[in-house]
């Protein structure tokens, strides 16, 4: 048994050990079939957002789907009021269908078309009027009825299912929220990266490595964040410690400019380390470390396209106003363009009338402010509970 629950919570992690999980179930209870199903509530019966199956439901699942795993299993309709009895968390079809009712002889014919028998269903609920199920089937003719010791097992199983249910969820969150936020700062040219005190790098985006890689005061050699200039090694030190919270606690945001004054290619560098350990981690905080690269003289790219939507600009004007924003002259834009610079004028003049702008600058910056925050919003949400990738 005990090697069959760390497999189980295993699966908060990495949900796709799930169907070894089951197959181990199949073989400690002889039964042909197990299936772990998460259920939500649509005012008529229960609706399947999310399935593990064992190896043998696995390689069935098209049969199975066809004639009894869909919306017409009679179990959806009859189970969403009654998933238990009193005092039962383990139920059977006999206990929850009225003998010899329609409902009951459609299920067992449908069970007989894809060779699977008795069985005993689980239940537990989940937050958000959620519900998991553990339904297990013997094979079809199998004469043995699942038992009271086999009632035990499921019944013993379920509120380790679904505390690792409650675990996944919460860790599926955790990664959609990373991964949201990852691809927000790419989409704003934000350079980003994590890394250890000591420079370590562990992760970052395409426009932090282009920073690096451009820049003549930074190099990522190894591996390693390091500064070129001997001046400036210490000083980086001195800022991943302080960000740590070696100096000045974890959680301060923290700043350095490398080559101040040197226009372009001057690059600056914001530090936020992890917030100190809470109680009853036994000191096991986080020790990395983000940093968040710019240089001021060379601006991220703006799309025209969001430039447009945002403000009602037309074609010319959206390009022409992320031109700008890009850090392009009026006249230096006219002249890849091949247009006039009156031309240009003109459509700038209608670009500020549209964003309510007085000045050049002011536009660029309203563009830039607008930009961050519609990435941001599109960043803050969480996505569903139960990944589609990652069902069986």
């Amino acid at each position: 048994m005990s090697d069959l629950l760390r497999d189980l919570y295993a699966c908060a992690e990495a949900p796709e050990g799930w169907q070894a999980v089951l197959d181990q179930l199949c073989g400690r209870m002889g039964v042909r079939s197990a299936v772990l199903q998460v259920f939500d509530r649509d005012g008529r019966g229960l609706v399947p957002v999310w399935q593990a199956r064992d190896s043998y439901s696995f390689a069935h699942r098209e049969r199975h789907d066809l004639i009894l795993n869909n919306g017409d299993n009679p179990r959806l309709r009859v189970f969403a009021p009654r998933p238990a009895l009193p005092g039962r968390s383990v139920v059977r079809d006999e206990d929850v269908f009225a003998p010899e009712s329609e409902a009951l002889v459609e299920l067992r014919l449908r069970l007989a078309a894809i060779e699977l028998g008795h069985n005993a269903t689980g239940f537990a609920d989940l937050p958000e009027q959620r519900r998991v199920a553990l339904i297990v089937h013997r094979a079809a003719g199998d004469p043995r009825p699942l038992g009271v010791a086999d009632e035990a097992l499921i019944s013993s199983l379920m509120p380790h299912v679904q505390q690792c249910m409650r675990l996944m969820v919460r860790l599926n969150a955790i990664h959609q929220q990373a991964d949201l936020l990852i691809a927000a700062s790419t989409t704003l040219g934000a350079g980003t990266l994590f890394c250890d005190p000591d420079g370590v790098i562990s992760w970052a985006n395409d426009a932090a490595r282009s920073i690096i890689d451009s820049s003549c005061y930074l190099r990522a050699g190894g591996g390693r964040l390091r500064a070129l200039r001997p001046a400036d090694r210490a000083a980086l030190a001195g800022l991943l410690s302080d960000a740590a919270g070696a100096s000045v606690g974890a959680g301060a945001p923290v700043q350095l400019v490398l080559g101040s004054g040197d226009g372009a290619e001057m690059v600056q560098i914001l530090a936020v380390g992890a917030p100190p350990a809470s109680p009853g981690t036994m000191g096991l905080s986080p020790s990395g470390v983000l940093l968040l690269l710019r240089q001021p003289g060379k601006p991220p790219r703006v799309s025209p396209e969001s430039v447009a939507q945002l403000f009602g600009l037309s074609t010319a004007e959206a390009r022409l106003t992320a031109a700008l924003c890009d850090g392009l002259s009026l006249a230096d834009y006219a002249a890849i363009k091949g247009i006039s610079v009156g031309t240009a004028r003109i459509q700038l003049k209608r670009a500020l009338a549209k964003s309510q702008s007085h000045r050049q600058s002011e536009l660029v910056r309203k563009v830039c402010a607008a930009l961050s925050w519609t990435q941001s919003a599109k960043a803050s949400g969480i996505g569903a509970a139960f990944p589609p990738a990652r069902l069986q």
